[in-house]
């Protein structure tokens, strides 16, 4: 993991103390600032939760929900804008055709959709999309945990092998 570069962009535990005000018991956690393999994997999942779900509130939910899981609050801000305005549409699209698959909803051209006719599939937007956000929640925590420890163990694998002869 980029380690440095994070710690170069995130903000340090006791700036966010000076600013906290009342939250400063909660936001005082260490692993709510720790870059350590669990504290990133479980922000991730969180963040990834949170972003695959067609709220307007994803942040601070998913900052709450962070500070429960006690994953790391930067990298979960980080994660929930998965969803921004450019990837939008593929991802709520993609849960709307899941969800009308699971419900058996049939589809209609582009051309014939309507704003009326999307209001009224709503429930197939969600099934689709609360599928794929616990989905995407345990695919993101295994993916970064996995990947993490593959990186500590190359790292360990290469501080162990002896310096070539020149």
């Amino acid at each position: 993991m980029p380690r440095r570069l994070l710690r170069r962009v995130i903000p340090d535990r006791e700036t966010v103390h000076q600013r906290a005000g009342l939250a400063r018991r909660w936001l005082g956690e260490d692993d709510l600032w720790h870059l350590g393999r669990r504290s990133v994997a479980r922000a991730v999942s969180v963040g990834c939760f949170w972003a695959l779900l067609p709220l307007p509130i994803q942040t601070p939910l998913a900052l709450l929900t962070a500070i429960f899981f006690r994953a790391n609050l930067p990298v979960t801000v980080v994660a929930v804008w998965i969803s921004n305005p450019l990837t939008m549409v593929p991802l709520y699209g993609t849960g709307f055709l899941i969800g009308a698959y699971l419900t058996g909803t049939p589809l209609v051209p582009l051309d014939e959709m309507t704003l009326k006719w999307l209001g009224s599939r709503l429930p197939e937007l969600w099934a689709g999309c609360i599928l794929m956000s616990i989905l995407g929640a345990l695919l993101s925590y295994y993916l970064v945990n996995t990947l993490w420890r593959f990186k500590v163990l190359r790292n360990r694998r290469n501080r162990n092998q002896p310096i070539g002869k020149a």
